[in-house]
C-alpha cells in the first residue's frame, strides 16, 4: 500500500520571495520521496480562524479545542478498552495468530490536530492589520461611534463591499494558510473573516468543509453568515432568528448549541470555601467579582469607588483584563477601599473565582454572562459595548438573571438586596442561571464540528483526488504573487519603489492570467 502511495505521490515545492514565508509544499498524496508520510491517513486537522478584538473569539475558540481534546481521548480510551476485551475474547476461542489478525483489523479514531490562528494578525498586510487593532481602544474611548459604525454595516451588502476593500491585503495570507496547514475542516469564530475565507476557497476550488461558530448571544452581525458555509453554530434562539431573517440561510444549516465557554465549567470543582481558602479570602464575607472582560472595558474603576463609599460588607475579587491603565488606577487606590479587594489582569482560571464568588458584576460580554450562568452567578451589568452587546442586556434582565445598574447607586442598591442574608432574590438569580446556563456547549459544539470530518476509515481531503492539480495551484499562487508585487494599473500602491517597479515592468512583456480566479 505505502509503495503505491510513494509512486502516485506528487510534492510540488513553491519557493515564494516574500518577506514572510520561504517555501512550503502542497501535498497531493501525503508522502515526500523516501516514504516519508508528510500527512497521517487518519489525522484530521482543524482550523479555527480569530482574531483577537477582545478575548471572546480566543476564548471561545480554546473553549471547543479544549473539548475536543477531551472528546478524542474519551474516544481512544473506549477503542482500547473495547479492544482489550474483544482480544482476550479472541485469544480463549482461537490461536493467538488469529488474535493478532483480529487486531489489526479494527481502524483507532482518528487523531485531531487542532490549530488556532489570528488570521490578521498573522496573515495580513498593513493596513488591515493595523486596522484591527483600534477595537480595544475604540471601545473604551469611543462606544458609541463603534456602535453607529456596526449598525451602519450590519447589512449584506455593505459586508459584501468592505470585504472587497480588504481583500487584496489578506487574499494571499489565507492562501498561504490554506496550503500550509492543509485542513481538513476550517471553522470560524470571528464575523469578519468569514466573507473572504469563502471567496478563497471558491477560488482555490478547494472542498474544505467551512463552519461558523457565532459568539454574539442576541446582536448577531450579518457578517457572521456567509453564503456558501457548511453549517452555523448559533448561542440562542434569537440568534437563529436573526441568521434566517437578516440573509436568509437555510435553517436546515442553523444549530442552535450554546455558547461555547471552557469545559472546566462542566466539571466538578473545589467547594467555595476551599476555593475561598485557596485565593485567601475571608471565609463568611461576602464576594464580589469585578470582570471587564479581556479588554478591561466597562465601569469598573467607578464600580469599585462606589462600592468602598456605601462601606458594604462585601470583600471584591477584580479582574482588569489587559487593561493596564485600569490595573493602575485601580493599584493606586488600594488602600483608600473602605472594602478588601484583590486585584488581578488578564486570568485563565475564570471558573475558580466565579466559583468562589456571590455575585458578578461585569460589562455585557457574551462569553462572561454565560460563564457566570453555568456558576449559578446573579449578574450585574455596569456597561457594554453598543451595537455587538446591546441586546444581551434585555437577555439578561428577560430571563431574570440580573439587571444593567445605569449608575452607581442602582449598582449599591441591587448589592444590597442580593446581599441581605437569606435573600429570595439572590436564590432566585441562582436559580434562573442554572436553568438557562449550558455549561457543555463547547462538547456539543466539538461533537457537530467532528461530524462533519471523513469517518475513520475514509481518507482526509488531503489524500484524496479532490484537491487541485498541482498545475493549477501553481497557477493560482504565481497570480497572487504578481499581484502582491505589480502595481495595478490604474490606481493601488506597490510592494517596490517607483525605479524598481519601472524596471521590471519594461521586464514583463506579457502579463499573467489564468482561468482560477474567473
Amino acid at each position: 500500500m505505502c509503495a503505491l502511495l510513494r509512486g502516485q505521490s506528487i510534492l510540488l515545492l513553491l519557493l515564494l520571495p516574500s518577506s514572510r514565508l520561504t517555501s512550503f509544499s502542497i501535498i497531493v498524496s501525503g508522502f515526500q520521496e523516501g516514504g516519508t508520510p508528510l500527512l497521517s491517513m487518519t489525522q484530521r486537522t482543524i482550523l479555527f480562524l480569530i482574531a483577537d478584538t477582545g478575548a471572546g473569539h480566543r476564548s471561545a475558540a480554546n473553549a471547543i479545542s479544549h473539548a475536543i481534546t477531551l472528546l478524542s481521548q474519551e474516544e481512544q480510551a473506549r477503542w482500547h478498552m473495547c479492544m482489550d476485551e474483544r482480544n482476550k475474547s479472541e485469544v480463549e476461542l482461537s490461536t493467538s495468530d488469529e488474535a493478532g489478525s483480529f487486531s489489526q483489523g479494527e481502524l483507532a479514531p482518528p487523531q485531531y490536530h487542532i490549530e488556532i490562528v489570528d488570521v490578521f494578525e498573522q496573515y495580513s498586510f498593513f493596513p488591515l492589520r493595523e486596522i484591527t487593532k483600534l477595537y480595544g481602544p475604540a471601545i473604551r474611548l469611543s462606544p458609541q461611534m463603534y456602535g453607529k459604525f456596526f449598525e451602519h454595516m450590519d447589512r449584506e451588502d455593505a459586508v459584501t463591499t468592505l470585504t472587497a476593500l480588504g481583500r487584496p491585503f489578506i487574499l494571499k495570507g489565507l492562501h498561504d494558510l490554506i496550503l500550509s496547514v492543509k485542513p481538513d475542516i476550517i471553522v470560524s469564530v470571528h464575523p469578519v473573516i468569514n466573507y473572504i475565507t469563502m471567496q478563497v476557497l471558491r477560488d482555490m476550488r478547494l472542498p474544505i468543509p467551512f463552519l461558523t461558530v457565532v459568539t454574539d448571544l442576541i446582536s448577531v452581525h450579518s457578517a457572521w453568515f456567509a453564503r456558501g458555509a457548511n453549517g452555523y453554530v448559533v448561542p440562542t434562539e434569537q440568534a437563529r432568528r436573526a441568521a434566517l431573517v437578516k440573509v436568509g440561510v437555510n435553517p436546515e444549516l442553523v444549530r442552535v448549541l450554546g455558547m461555547p465557554i471552557h469545559p472546566s465549567f462542566a466539571s466538578e470543582i473545589k467547594s467555595k470555601k476551599e476555593l475561598r481558602e485557596q485565593l485567601g479570602l475571608e471565609a463568611n464575607l461576602p464576594v464580589v467579582l469585578l470582570v471587564g472582560g479581556g479588554e478591561g472595558a466597562g465601569g469598573l474603576y467607578t464600580a469599585v469607588r462606589a462600592i468602598s463609599q456605601a462601606r458594604l460588607p462585601v470583600q471584591l475579587l477584580v479582574v482588569a483584563g489587559r487593561n493596564k491603565d485600569l490595573y493602575t488606577r485601580l493599584q493606586r487606590i488600594r488602600r483608600q477601599l473602605h472594602v478588601p479587594m484583590r486585584l488581578f489582569g488578564f486570568m485563565q482560571n475564570m471558573p475558580e473565582l466565579m466559583h468562589a464568588s456571590d455575585v458578578i458584576v461585569t460589562k455585557a460580554g457574551p462569553g462572561t454572562i454565560c460563564e457566570a450562568l453555568a456558576c449559578g452567578l446573579p449578574i450585574i451589568l455596569c456597561g457594554y459595548v453598543p451595537g455587538s452587546e446591546s441586546g444581551n442586556i434585555a437577555f439578561v434582565e428577560r430571563n431574570e438573571v440580573g439587571i444593567l445598574a445605569h449608575n452607581s447607586r442602582e449598582l449599591v442598591d441591587e448589592l444590597r438586596r442580593l446581599m441581605k442574608p437569606g435573600s429570595p432574590l439572590l436564590r432566585r438569580r441562582r436559580e434562573n442561571a442554572r436553568r438557562l446556563s449550558r455549561p457543555r456547549a463547547a462538547f456539543d459544539i466539538g461533537e457537530y464540528i467532528l461530524g462533519h470530518l471523513p469517518a475513520p476509515n475514509e481518507p482526509g481531503l488531503w489524500f484524496r483526488r479532490e484537491i487541485p492539480d498541482g498545475a493549477r495551484l501553481v497557477a493560482y499562487s504565481k497570480q497572487l504573487l504578481h499581484l502582491t508585487l505589480f502595481r495595478p494599473k490604474q490606481g493601488g500602491r506597490s510592494n517596490e519603489t517607483g525605479k524598481e517597479h519601472e524596471k521590471k515592468a519594461g521586464k514583463e512583456k506579457k502579463s499573467f492570467k489564468t482561468p482560477l480566479l474567473g
